[in-house]
C-alpha cells in the first residue's frame, strides 16, 4: 500500500462504536445487513451500492464493514467523501487496489466534479483488475445520481443496489432502547417514549440525547426515569 494512502488523511479513523453489534436491524434491513457482512467477510458481491436518507445509518454501516474486515485480518479503508472534497482524489484513492475492501461514503457529493469522476472511474478499473471489493453509499438511488462521465455512470449502474429502509416510529424507539442496552442502560418503554416525543426523531439526535443522559446518570448515579430525564434535558 502506498505511503500516500497510509497517511492521507490523518483524521480518518473508524468510530469505535460503529459496528454491526450495536446497529439496530429492523426486519426490512435484514437482507442489507446480511449482504454487507458477507462482502466484508470476503464472500459476497464485489460491487455494492447502498442508499438511504440522511440519518439512516449509512456511515455506521460502512464503518462496521471496515471493522468486520479488519477483524478477519483483511485490509479495509473508509473514506467519507463529503469531508474530503478539498483533497486531490487521485491521492486519496492511490493504492486502493492493494486493499481487500474500499468503502466510499457520500459518493454523490463528488459527482459533477470532473477530477473526482475521472479518479473514481480509474479506481474502479484498478479494483476490477485486483479483485478488491467496493462498497459505496449515497443518499439517492443510482439512477438519480448527477454523474457526468458516462463510463462511470455505466459502472455504478452495474453495482448490486440495496436500500437502507427508514425506520417506523416504533422501530426508532426500539433502536433507542437497543442503543441503550449497548451502553449498559436499561430504558423502560415509558422513558423511551417520553424521550422520543420530545426531541428530533432522527436516530443521530436520539442517540446524542441518550449519550448526554448516560453521562449525567453516571455522574449522579441515577437511573433513567422520566423525572430524571425531564430535569437533565430541561424539558
Amino acid at each position: 500500500m502506498s505511503e500516500h494512502f497510509e497517511q492521507l488523511p490523518l483524521a480518518l479513523r473508524l468510530a469505535d462504536d460503529a459496528t454491526f453489534a450495536n446497529f439496530y436491524v429492523a426486519g426490512a434491513n435484514q437482507l442489507l445487513a446480511d449482504e454487507l457482512q458477507r462482502q466484508a467477510q470476503g464472500g459476497g458481491e464485489q460491487w455494492l451500492y447502498i442508499h438511504g436518507r440522511a440519518g439512516s445509518g449509512r456511515s455506521h454501516l460502512l464503518q462496521a464493514c471496515c471493522h468486520l474486515a479488519d477483524a478477519r485480518g483483511a485490509y479495509a479503508r473508509y473514506l467519507p467523501v463529503a469531508e474530503l472534497l478539498s483533497y486531490r482524489p487521485e491521492e486519496l484513492l492511490e493504492g486502493a487496489e492493494s486493499l481487500d475492501l474500499l468503502c466510499l461514503d457520500d459518493i454523490d457529493r463528488a459527482l459533477g466534479n470532473p477530477d473526482w469522476e475521472r479518479a473514481l472511474f480509474n479506481c474502479y478499473n484498478r479494483l476490477l483488475a485486483s479483485g478488491t471489493a467496493m462498497l459505496v453509499a449515497a443518499e439517492q438511488p443510482v439512477l438519480q445520481l448527477s454523474c457526468q462521465l458516462p463510463d462511470l455512470r455505466s459502472r455504478l449502474s452495474g453495482f448490486s443496489v440495496l436500500q437502507v429502509h427508514p425506520l417506523s416510529d416504533e422501530e426508532r424507539v426500539q433502536a433507542l432502547q437497543f442503543r441503550g442496552r449497548c451502553l449498559g442502560i436499561e430504558l423502560p418503554d415509558e422513558v423511551a417514549d417520553y424521550i422520543y416525543v420530545r426531541c428530533q426523531r432522527d436516530l443521530g439526535h436520539l442517540f446524542a440525547v441518550l449519550d448526554t443522559l448516560d453521562r449525567q446518570s453516571l455522574a449522579k448515579k441515577r437511573k433513567l426515569t422520566i423525572p430524571f430525564v425531564k430535569t437533565a434535558m430541561g424539558w
